[in-house]
């Protein structure tokens, strides 16, 4: 037998989700019967199913009762009943439910698949009738959270202006993941519409955010918003120079736009316009960024065989390296968004191949590669500091390349372990609760565990990721080891690890300056071994690099 195959549409529409006690499902029939409580939600729906986001998890067979109103082509509200097949945990932590229609008779499925077919053709409509109109694009981050959006939504494609959603588009996290997901970074509304926008930011216009260190939800929004960015090099941008994406900053642990870019409104940068310390953009224009690096790092290699003049011969000249670190920050990102990917952890071992060739190389490397005090924390970016840290201790302490290497990627992985546990816990601003450390505590096992699924990943690495949190007195964890039964590559990437934390700034906690941080660690020499301390403190004094 043949499982059937229907059309799938995304849109919008007014529905109610409630959860049917089991005992209940085949005592539920789907009708048509009037209700009016109904909210938004962005939908993908067939006739045979739907699945949508919402901030509530259900389970795997749970039935769930769904009152939608269907606009088109005659205004009709339906109560059906589906059975969630599964569910997915979102990056933005919402939880994606799918469904298949139970208990749905020919008639009422046959009205679903006319309006799936009836908005095809809606969608097809709309799009060539606005063929010759103009329009307003709006950055997606301009849509104001918690509002409703009073206009008919278009989006570019390849084939020009397309018709996507009716108006009434709730403005939540949910709207923004949407986006983010299918790479949309800006929307359309018809020119004509121009005022009547206007009115809406007006109308909905709200006091500057202020970010309130004493107020629990102020650290829940800025981590939610923290998850939507990635940090990118001042440097790098000005060299790149033109740029199709939106650029933002962080002003007191608040996210606000600072130049606005897009595809069809390319923006050349300078040094003026990029007038404050962190430049971020959003994670739905990484590869945009990325593919801009990737061709700087080719000019440079060209030019380093005598194939072309050197791309970056000008009165700025920014590292060679900053754009390979650039590069490896991606990299690292994508590696912790899919730490079970080998081809993502394959990466890790050339990055990690590459970073030890450089600072062999070049001593000076190190402060290339380094990051200091990058605003907050980002995982990412804290491995590559770590690995970047190690390398250097290890070459005072006199490990060879090979050694380096191996000692690199497990520095790298040191952390891959925070995939395992909640993001509430890992990005938790401020002291975790005694249930929480014991359930962070297990990032270290979880760590090893998903490196061993790895065969490409040599074993040689695996205790600078298993003894990152061993302290010579026996009160680290998770093993309680003791001095010499901690391996070197522990020891090492222990005092990596505590220096980067204590040099980078914190919502909770203003950060170190790197003597603060080095005369706290050196004062704890019942937990980290004197000869990685002198190791770090010749490493981090050679050059001051303090901002």
């Amino acid at each position: 037998m043949f499982k059937r195959q229907y059309f799938r549409i995304d849109t919008i529409i007014p529905m109610k989700v409630n959860t049917v006690p089991p005992h209940l499902k085949d005592h539920v029939a789907a009708r048509v019967e009037e209700f009016s409580d109904l909210k938004p939600f962005i939908v993908n729906i067939s006739a045979g199913g739907m699945n949508f986001k919402s901030l509530k998890q259900y389970s795997k067979g749970d039935i769930l009762e769904i009152i939608m109103t269907l606009p088109i082509p005659v205004k009709i509200t339906l109560w059906v009943y589906g059975e969630v097949l599964r569910i997915e945990k979102t990056k933005n932590n919402n939880y994606q439910t799918f469904l298949k229609f139970i208990n749905i008779s020919d008639r009422i499925r046959e009205k679903i698949a006319n309006f799936v077919f009836q908005w095809e053709r809606e969608v097809l409509k709309k799009s060539q009738l606005n063929f010759d109109t103009k329009f307003f694009d709006i950055p997606v981050s301009r849509l104001i959270n918690g509002t409703s959006f009073p206009f008919e939504i278009f989006i570019r494609d390849k084939e020009g202006m397309k018709y996507l959603f009716p108006e009434g588009l709730p403005c939540d996290s949910i709207a923004q993941e949407f986006f983010e997901d299918n790479g949309i970074s800006r929307i359309y509304i018809r020119a004509d519409e121009l005022s009547a926008f206007n009115d809406y930011i007006d109308k909905n216009k709200v006091k500057q955010k202020v970010f309130d260190r004493d107020d629990y939800y102020s650290f829940k929004e800025y981590s939610f918003n923290k998850k939507n960015y990635h940090l990118v090099d001042r440097n790098v941008l000005i060299k790149i120079k033109d740029i199709d994406f939106s650029l933002y900053m962080v002003n007191d642990f608040i996210y606000e736009p600072l130049i606005e870019a897009s595809p069809e409104k390319i923006v050349t940068v300078d040094e003026e316009k990029l007038n404050t310390r962190y430049i971020l953009i959003r994670k739905s224009d990484i590869n945009k960024y990325h593919s801009k690096i990737m061709h700087q790092v080719s000019c440079i290699k060209r030019q380093a065989s005598g194939i072309q003049p050197n791309p970056l011969s000008s009165d700025f000249c920014p590292h060679p390296l900053l754009f390979f670190k650039e590069s490896a920050k991606i990299l690292m990102y994508e590696v912790f968004e899919q730490p079970k990917n080998n081809d993502k952890m394959l990466k890790v071992i050339s990055i990690a191949t590459e970073l030890v060739s450089s600072i062999l190389k070049d001593s000076e490397a190190i402060y290339n590669l380094f990051s200091l005090n990058s605003g907050d924390f980002y995982t990412h970016i804290h491995s590559i500091n770590v690995a970047v840290l190690s390398i250097g201790i290890g070459i005072i302490l006199g490990l060879d390349k090979d050694s380096l290497e191996k000692l690199s990627i497990g520095a790298l992985l040191h952390d891959i372990g925070h995939t395992a546990i909640s993001e509430d816990i890992v990005n938790k601003q401020g002291r975790l609760s005694m249930r929480e450390f014991e359930i962070f505590k297990t990032h270290v096992r979880e760590g090893l565990k998903i490196v061993q699924m790895h065969k490409a990943i040599p074993e040689e690495s695996y205790p600078a990721i298993l003894c990152h949190h061993e302290k010579l007195s026996g009160n680290g964890y998770p093993l309680k080891i003791t001095r010499d039964k901690i391996p070197l590559f522990g020891k090492i990437t222990a005092i990596a690890d505590a220096y980067d934390l204590l040099t980078t700034n914190r919502p909770y906690r203003p950060h170190m300056t790197p003597f603060q941080a080095l005369s706290t660690i050196a004062k704890e020499t019942n937990n980290y071994d004197p000869e990685v301390i002198k190791a770090l403190i010749k490493i981090t004094t050679v050059r001051n690099h303090q901002p």
